[in-house]
């Protein structure tokens, strides 16, 4: 009897080992899911931050970004700073792509 005892003992620790391995392995996938949120976390505050410092500080860098001048000024069709046309781009030929 005790031999069939001992028997049925071994299949319970084998599903006791596999069990506190399952649990191993949740309380893992548990840190895992914690430490991306924590990241996601991490990541909407920083675009928080961004979206304050720039609605605070937006145009003043905007405008360090703008030329100044008579270059800031002209046309963005004319390679200098010549004036365009008096008829402007309007009056040029459709430009078709030939192969």
């Amino acid at each position: 009897m005790a031999a069939v005892a001992a028997g049925w003992q071994l299949p319970w620790r084998a599903l006791a080992a596999l069990g506190r391995e399952l649990a191993a392995e949740w309380a893992a996938q548990d840190v895992r899911a914690a430490l991306c949120q924590l990241l996601l976390l991490w990541l909407g505050i920083s675009l928080l931050g961004v979206r304050l410092a720039w609605r605070a500080y937006g145009g003043a860098v905007a405008a360090l970004c703008y030329r100044t001048g008579p270059a800031g000024r002209r046309s963005p069709g004319t390679a200098s700073g010549a004036s365009p046309s008096r008829d402007g781009p309007a009056a040029e030929p459709m430009k078709t792509h030939r192969e």
